[in-house]
């Protein structure tokens, strides 16, 4: 069956606005995180921990396609500013589990309370089988990303360009510059 201009044209606008609405989440998440101090990682980190509570490192690493390697690393920053903690897993004492420290986590409300009453307006406006539809998109959506990142951090890195080294005494001072 030969796709219609129509469902061509709609194709096209729903893929434009996945990349649209991928590139506006991380200018969000990069503005938060220069305004919170934190890096963009790290305030996703702690919406997954938010929406799933305590989780293990693993979980950590499901939910956001990130190494277990990279998710350790990220546990020990949020730890170190007092965002999570680490506690035993109650289920198997070998693991432990993340879990966030809710006092810090209202830090947030000023950036993200004002978009959860949007987006609540906004949804208004659909049915609950439209409503079904949009979760299944995203759910959808969500395991794209997941595998699309898995298959990424396989690649190959891409060339890197060559930096300048500039080393040079002046005034009796050693001074390096890269570019």
């Amino acid at each position: 069956m030969a796709a219609t201009s129509k469902r061509k044209d709609l194709v096209n606008e729903v893929l434009a606005g996945f990349q649209r609405s991928s590139g506006q989440g991380v200018v969000l998440s990069q503005l938060i995180a220069d305004k919170s101090g934190l890096s963009p990682t790290d305030v996703e980190t702690l919406g997954f921990l938010e929406q799933e509570g305590p989780v293990t490192a693993g979980r950590l690493a499901e939910l956001s396609g990130l190494t277990t390697g990279a998710v350790t690393r990220l546990i020990d920053r949020l730890e170190a500013a007092k965002y999570v903690r680490r506690r035993d897993d109650p289920a198997d004492r070998r693991r432990v589990v993340v879990e966030l420290n809710r006092a810090r986590l209202k830090e947030f409300a000023p950036f993200y309370d004002p978009m959860r009453e949007d987006s609540s307006r906004i949804l208004e406006r659909y049915s609950e089988k439209e409503l079904e539809l949009i979760a299944r998109l995203f759910r959808d959506m969500n395991d794209f990303g997941l595998r699309h990142a898995e298959r990424i951090r396989s690649l190959p890195e891409l060339p890197r360009r060559k930096r300048l080294k500039l080393e040079r005494k002046i005034l009796g001072q050693k001074i390096r510059v890269e570019l």
